[in-house]
């Protein structure tokens, strides 16, 4: 039996009188879901998506894959569940139709599912939320149907998602050659060392947008991408500016933080439908999950060290254009990862390129602050997302923390990625997927 199927059944005690009640409840119904969609925006949407920020980033800030991963898994129920309902997109590992549900009821219900599951200490926080936009609905069988199919695209995607291996940490032991990888100030330890488990979201492989080796020390372009950092990315550097200061602090916080405002604001602002809404916070935070591993498996895979070791140890690189400074410290301290590629420059760049899809266009206007913005609260406003993708990347120059060849190469990796999710899932129904 169908899930449609198994949501419309109705007693039939003769056939005439069976025949009027089918009628009648399958118009009233569609009354119902006709209200609920004319009176529906995307503030369900851009709620839901708030809570589940802002409990993975109470949970631990998003230093774990729980928090992108409950965003993906949350926001693919919402866009299987609408367009179940009414399609319009290409629905995530889902099959099913649902034309009398409630959206709204879906939502909600979908979500609560997914985040009871990541967060179960968390539910009266949860609950509350969802239950709010629950009670918002009319009583009967649209919302029965959409709390139904609420529960099934929820419970799909918990299942698809069991065992993906989001909390594995792995062991790393660092090398002692010159350009491997060393331990900076304040840590003992890398973060998640081994991805060869982890379960994408889009990908076969996580070795498939694997980037090429980084360039030799002898290169000029690790000569100059030296230089740079050196210079601009030291604590205290008078040759950097108090805008690039600026810069490199306010975009210093993770990826999860400012796409998914990005989104909420543009949404917002541009008056973007449900299902449009629904589709874009899960092509963001799909894409997310996947860019991390994509990442990191380059970076643990080429292992090299960062400016501050690179720097302080250049002695040990055989190129003389390349002077050592004992006592260079980064602008800002260090995350406990290999430095090549930039993760952040490719969340960036892959932001801005999935955003720019969605809309048409690079031209998205948005003023927002940031979580590491200082001084805290000072806002910043752009016209142009690719000019975001490149502040993005810069900010990790001037806070000391890359070469300018790994952001160069986050950002194609970023892009790369980006384009094969959005040719390749939640397409529009009058589109093929796109070879890449």
């Amino acid at each position: 039996m169908s899930f449609q199927q198994s949501i419309r059944i109705f007693s039939l005690p003769c056939y005439l009188v069976g025949l009027v009640f089918l009628f009648v409840t399958s118009a009233c119904v569609s009354q119902e879901k006709e209200r609920a969609e004319k009176n529906t925006g995307n503030e369900v949407v851009i709620d839901l998506n708030r809570l589940t920020y802002t409990i993975a980033n109470e949970h631990d800030q998003f230093y774990s894959f729980i928090g992108v991963r409950a965003l993906a898994m949350v926001h693919l129920a919402m866009h299987n569940a609408f367009n179940a309902i009414s399609p319009e997109f290409a629905c995530y590992a889902f099959e099913g139709e649902a034309p009398n549900a409630d959206p709204i009821a879906a939502a909600a219900t979908a979500t609560q599912f997914i985040l009871e599951k990541a967060y179960p200490t968390r539910k009266d926080t949860i609950s509350l939320i969802c239950s709010k936009w629950l009670e918002q609905v009319e009583e009967g069988a649209a919302k029965a149907e959409g709390i139904a199919l609420g529960k099934l695209v929820a419970q799909k995607l918990i299942g698809l998602r069991e065992g993906d291996g989001h909390e594995k940490q792995g062991n790393y032991t660092p090398m002692t050659k010159p350009g491997d990888y060393q331990y900076t100030p304040g840590f003992d330890y890398v973060w998640k060392p081994d991805f060869s488990y982890a379960k994408p979201f889009t990908l076969d492989s996580i070795t498939q947008f694997r980037s090429p080796a980084p360039p030799a020390f002898a290169s000029e372009t690790y000569e100059a991408s030296f230089e740079e950092v050196k210079i601009y990315g030291r604590k205290g550097s008078k040759e950097r500016s108090e805008e690039q200061t600026h810069i490199g602090h306010w975009w210093a916080e993770f990826g999860e933080h400012s796409w998914n405002r990005i989104g909420r604001i543009t949404a917002v602002e541009s008056h973007l439908s449900l299902r449009e809404s629904a589709r874009l916070f899960a092509l963001l935070n799909m894409n997310l999950y996947d860019l991390y591993l994509v990442s990191f498996d380059s970076k643990y895979h080429y292992d090299t060290w960062r400016p501050y070791t690179a720097i302080r140890e250049a002695g040990s690189d055989n190129n003389p254009n390349t002077a050592a400074d004992p006592q260079w410290e980064p602008d800002m301290v260090t995350p406990p990862w290999p430095e090549y590629p930039s993760a952040h420059a490719a969340v960036g760049a892959a932001g801005a390129e999935i955003v720019s899809q969605v809309y048409g266009t690079a031209e998205v206007p948005f003023t927002m602050t940031s979580v590491t913005a200082q001084p805290p609260g000072s806002e910043r406003s752009y016209t142009n997302l690719d000019e975001v993708a490149d502040h993005c990347a810069a900010s990790r120059i001037w806070n000391g923390f890359h070469f300018r060849f790994a952001t160069e190469e986050g950002k194609k990796q970023g892009r790369q990625l980006a384009r094969y999710v959005v040719n390749k899932f939640l397409l529009p129904l009058d589109e093929k997927s796109k070879e890449y």
